[in-house]
């Protein structure tokens, strides 16, 4: 009997110590993105990438295009050596390539440096959701509420990010209370 009774006990504070560890779940929510744009020097990113689309990428398919030409008609020229023609040719059909996907070369380019300047920025983003989530007792924060087809309510954390950073948003969300628990 004594057995019996112990086994229930032991079940039973199991149980009430898995209900407690469930109630004690918080669920959030909040775009990487969102948090990245609130950031107050943020616009210091922005005017570096204007910078190099004007400065460097649009500088280039100038420099492409008359390298081309030059390296195009050193290869073409009767005077020029066979062994250096065909070194020339090759370097020739390099630009050539380049300027036929410019457009894709440029993406590709802007996207290099896109995340090369945003890298510190997203690093200091995540720092900030991992800060928030443990001041306000999130043990749960997803990227996107939309990523999940079925999923308990969750708060936005945007709204707590922007006051740690002392900025307003344009379009506040209910600030978040007690949060959702599961």
């Amino acid at each position: 009997m004594k057995k019996v009774f112990s086994l229930v006990a032991v079940i039973g504070l199991l149980v009430a110590a898995g209900n407690t560890a469930v109630a004690q779940n918080k669920f959030g929510h909040v775009e990487l993105e969102h948090v990245v744009s609130i950031l107050p020097d943020v616009k210091k990113a922005d005017t570096i990438l204007q910078n190099f689309r004007k400065d460097s990428l649009e500088q280039q398919l100038p420099f492409f295009l008359s390298e081309y030409k030059r390296k195009d008609s050193i290869a073409k020229s009767p005077a020029t050596p066979a062994a250096i023609k065909q070194t020339v040719q090759q370097e020739a059909n390099q630009y050539l390539q380049i300027i036929q996907n410019w457009d894709q070369y440029a993406q590709q380019e802007m996207q290099r440096k896109s995340q090369e300047v945003y890298s510190p920025y997203f690093s200091r983003a995540f720092e900030l959701i991992n800060t928030v989530a443990k001041e306000n007792g999130y043990t749960w924060v997803f990227k996107q509420q939309e990523a999940l087809l079925v999923a308990p309510p969750a708060d936005d954390l945007l709204p707590l990010i922007a006051k740690k950073l002392g900025v307003k948003l344009d379009n506040p969300a209910p600030a978040s209370g007690g949060g959702a628990k599961k």
